[in-house]
């Protein structure tokens, strides 16, 4: 899966921002940037934009586009929101009637309404909704009526809610021209002149800065050559089109530009974990937008209308919750910070509606939930990724056939075997799995992070454990290893291989760079004491962050040496190691900064993955039994509480998983990879504790014993959720990473705090120390 732009798409990204640049545009923004009014007049400014040819490149040039892709125009829109142009006059205009002209409109319409359009000359708007037809769209009940000769029609009606439609020249317009029993049936769709007899256009004053708009439509005549397409075949071009209103890259973008001036405004310490989260939030809603414009780029008829509900429900719904969230925070201080402020303040009455246009939020719901059965199709996934996935899920299956035959011990034992008890081990074995991230040279299959992370998804939504994760990090920290020669030589090097090949099992517990054992000198090494948590008595070793002469290392210790008392807590094997040997040979790495860093966000990564499958085995559980079992007659599914619930998890795992799957790129591209592990461990541990927990309350009863294995999921989620740090941990770290700008990778947002390394203004918060809290 590739989550980068090309070098062309960085470059044309630097052009658009150096014609952003230009001054007459700037002039225009900060003419409006100085003006107070509720809804500024913002046409100047898209004059100047048309001018330059920013406002549709994708278009032809023959109708005054620049003949890029998709791709590019997307680059363009995200470009223009950054520098602080007002978008929906461009979605409306460009974006939704522009491209229906475009997609339907003849080649005369094209070349007399286009060339306007992109050149900033005139503008459009949408008049979709009527008083009594909202997301029921096929009620309306404008008329269009042909008038005798033939050759134009008259229109009646009367449309709400609009946007913009005070200042627009043309309008798209959906009315009925033919009267059949099938309410889909008989709609068209006309270009109509605002400017025109009969047309009436009033306000319906609203929370929001922009207002809402009725027009009137009072015997309007149209031409018939300003109909875009066949007479009666609206419904079906409506339908088609909604993908491009649904990427969500609008409203992914609000959030993004909100939560920035949330970051602005300063953060006191107990903000920190909010601001964690919605920064992770935001970054993987753009990814999600991103996958819509991708499928999109290819033709409509290969978007996957589940995921474009998908991208729209989340994002619309993420703006939102990031304007309610930065409502909460202090009043800033200081002229810019105002500024921010009153951006924040509009952002909170304007949220709302975000979840209303282009389909309310319960519509999306609503497709999710009756869409495959398997959610979302991942084909995004490169080929031989793909099969290895196939035949790990296979083999895995086989190996858990026959896991519940015992109700007793299916409930009431360990919810999965963590060591090489696991039922699963052999096969994976058997595959190569433990040499997928080994170099080829050492023995391995050379995969990479993405390859192992397929491991771990599978593991998850088996509901199994097992050593892999343990033998995947301690390969990662061999290959790492600062010695001599080519990679790592002597025991580290044949441990390697013996990894490779499965014959070696390493027990990491809770790996915890940050948080090493303390040593005290011995002849001939170290000694170690102090509580771990391990996974199970049965590892050949032992993988420990270790306290040695001012730095950590890392010791690979064979795990009968020691003295040590095991005890039980809850799920959790505590070992208290009493003078554990650590000699010279045993310390295997002795990480430097950067690869500390990138041991642990790869090891997240590992987990992350796991939790996801976690996440999506008891999703899929679930969803089985609310199609098998009925109530009142009718499969649970029918009903829409419990449908909208289960479409919401698989919305967020959709979500989670394009983190995930980000993260592994990254580090597989050898770029910077910190932040993206942190958010993709910080949503994975929130969403498996939540898909879990809605897993089991749907499956009733049932899901608390062995005849749903959503009980396994369940459990197995309290102790993996956490296992890496809480997410509230994650949260904080994710927070002062973005804030301190220690990641090289383009920032989504820059804050102006980014330039105090994270750090309010002492007349702020004169307690603020910098570090976690």
């Amino acid at each position: 899966m590739d989550f980068g732009f090309t070098a062309a798409q960085d470059a044309f990204r630097k052009e658009i921002r150096a014609e952003l640049a230009a001054r007459h545009i700037q002039e225009e923004l900060d003419r409006l940037a100085l003006r107070d009014d509720r809804e500024p007049d913002v046409r100047p400014l898209y004059r100047a934009l048309g001018q330059s040819g920013l406002l549709a490149v994708n278009w032809p040039s023959e109708y005054g586009g620049r003949d890029t892709g998709l791709a590019e125009a997307s680059i363009v829109a995200e470009e223009l929101v950054r520098a602080g142009v007002p978008d929906t006059l461009h979605v409306n205009t460009i974006q939704i009637v522009g491209l229906f002209v475009l997609l339907a409109g003849s080649p005369d319409l094209k070349s007399r309404c286009l060339p306007d359009l992109a050149a900033g000359r005139r503008f459009a708007s949408v008049l979709y909704t009527e008083p009594e037809a909202g997301s029921d769209l096929a009620g309306l009940r404008t008329t269009a009526v042909r008038e005798a000769d033939g050759d134009g029609y008259l229109l009646h009606g009367v449309k709400a809610y609009s946007l913009k439609s005070d200042i627009t020249d043309l309008a798209l317009c959906a009315a009925r021209t033919g009267d059949t029993e099938d309410r889909y049936q008989g709609i068209s769709l006309f270009l109509v002149d605002l400017h025109a007899p009969g047309v009436h256009r009033e306000t319906i004053p609203g929370i929001a800065d922009e207002q809402f708009h009725r027009v009137v439509l009072d015997g309007v005549r149209v031409p018939a050559a300003d109909r875009v397409g066949a007479e009666g075949a609206g419904w079906p071009l409506l339908t088609s089109a909604l993908a491009i209103e649904r990427t969500g890259l609008d409203y992914a973008l609000k959030a993004e530009r909100w939560y920035a001036a949330a970051l602005d405004g300063g953060l006191e310490p107990e903000d920190l974990v909010e601001a964690g989260r919605y920064g992770a939030a935001v970054e993987a809603a753009r990814l999600l937008s991103w996958r819509v414009i991708g499928q999109l780029a290819t033709g409509l008829d290969e978007v996957d209308d589940t995921l474009a509900a998908t991208a729209k429900l989340l994002t619309s719904e993420l703006a939102r919750s990031v304007a309610g969230w930065a409502a909460t925070l202090p009043a800033p201080v200081g002229a810019a910070r105002r500024r921010a402020a009153g951006m924040l303040e509009a952002a909170y009455r304007e949220a709302p509606g975000l979840t209303l246009s282009a389909g309310t939020s319960e519509v999306m719901l609503q497709i999710i939930a009756v869409g495959d059965t398997d959610g979302i199709k991942h084909d995004d996934e490169e080929l031989l990724l793909r099969q290895v996935r196939g035949e790990v899920r296979r083999r895995l299956r086989q190996a858990t056939q026959d896991r519940d035959r015992d109700p007793v011990t299916a409930v009431h034992g360990p919810p999965a075997a963590h060591d090489d008890r696991c039922p699963a081990w052999p096969a994976l074995v058997e595959l190569g799995a433990p040499g997928f991230e080994v170099p080829a040279e050492a023995g391995g299959l050379d995969l990479g992070l993405a390859g192992s992370l397929a491991v771990c998804e599978e593991l998850g939504r088996a509901g199994l454990s097992g050593p892999y994760r343990g033998v995947a990090l301690t390969a990662d920290v061999l290959r790492t290893a600062v010695q001599d020669g080519p990679g790592p030589a002597g025991a580290g090097r044949e441990a390697l291989f013996l990894l490779a090949a499965g014959e070696l099992t390493v027990d990491c517990g809770n790996f915890d760079l940050e948080r090493p054992l303390r040593t005290r000198a011995a002849a001939d090494g170290v000694l170690v004491d102090g509580p771990v948590t391990l996974d199970g008595p049965n590892a050949h070793h032992l993988l420990l962050p270790v306290h040695v002469d001012g730095t950590t290392a890392l010791a690979l210790v064979p795990a009968g040496r020691s003295a040590r008392r095991t005890e039980r807590i809850g799920q959790d094997t505590v070992v208290t190691l009493e003078g554990v040997r650590i000699a010279p040979r045993d310390i295997v790495c002795r990480p430097s900064g950067p690869d500390l860093r990138s041991l642990t966000a790869r090891h997240r990564v590992r987990q992350a993955g796991y939790l996801l499958g976690l996440a999506r085995g008891a999703l899929t559980a679930a969803r089985a039994h609310t199609a098998e079992r009925h109530q009142f007659g009718v499969p649970l599914h029918d009903f829409q509480s419990i449908a909208f619930r289960l479409a919401e998890a698989a919305a967020q795992l959709e979500l989670v998983r394009l983190a995930v799957h980000r993260a592994a790129w990254l580090a597989d591209e050898g770029r910077p990879v910190e932040r993206a592990a942190v958010d993709a461990l910080g949503l994975a541990a929130e969403a498996v504790t939540r898909t879990t927990s809605v897993a089991v309350h749907v499956c009733g009863t049932r899901g608390l014993t062995a005849q749903r294995p959503v009980q396994r999921y369940y459990r197995l989620a309290r102790t993996e959720a956490v296992r890496l740090g809480t997410p509230g941990r994650l949260w904080r770290e994710a927070a002062l990473i973005r804030l301190a700008g220690r990641d090289d990778l383009e920032m989504l947002t820059r804050p102006t705090l980014a330039e105090t390394g994270g750090r309010p203004p002492e007349d702020r918060n004169p307690k603020w120390t910098g570090g976690p809290q």
